[in-house]
């Protein structure tokens, strides 16, 4: 009787161990991705501020991408992770991305601008982040739905949708 009661606690510790990696897990991914979305807003609003210069590009929209940036950076910082602190993240993104997209369409009517170099270089390194957090996305929901935790998936568009912005 006393070797099953010691193989019983024995089975329940080790449960509650893999349960506590596997949390480790979805945080240490979840993290990643948090990280991968600061580092974008960074480059957000280093961007907008170098097109500051320009007198074709609409400030307003200029002074919104950087104030969504700087809300969705300070959005990362929280460090719980529960539905509700996902669904905020990713909607912080989806309003930074279409403030983004209109601030990017607003620099095609500058062709000296968008020319700079150093103009050029940040439109490549905000193209490698969206690559980066896009495979930073994929990670983390492959660990979610490994664990069982399909509650915290961070939801994007599918293959058959393609996102859309709002004007």
């Amino acid at each position: 009787m006393k070797n099953i009661i010691i193989i019983t606690i024995f089975f329940l510790l080790q449960s509650l161990n893999l349960f506590a990696q596997d949390e480790s897990e979805i945080n240490q991914k979840w993290v990643e991705l948090k990280d991968q979305f600061k580092h974008k807003t960074e480059l957000v609003v280093e961007f907008t501020s170098k097109l500051q210069k320009s007198k074709k590009i609409d400030k307003k929209e200029l002074e919104q991408t950087a104030f969504y940036a700087k809300k969705f950076s300070m959005m990362c910082e929280n460090k719980l992770l529960y539905k509700d602190a996902v669904s905020k993240v990713k909607q912080a993104n989806d309003l930074l991305n279409t403030h983004l997209v209109r601030t990017l369409v607003n620099l095609e009517s500058d062709f000296k601008l968008k020319r700079q170099e150093s103009i050029l270089s940040l439109a490549d390194q905000l193209a490698a982040v969206e690559n980066q957090i896009f495979v930073a996305i994929k990670k983390y929901n492959e660990v979610c739905i490994k664990q069982n935790r399909k509650d915290v998936i961070f939801e994007s568009h599918d293959n058959n949708k393609s996102p859309s912005i709002e004007f």
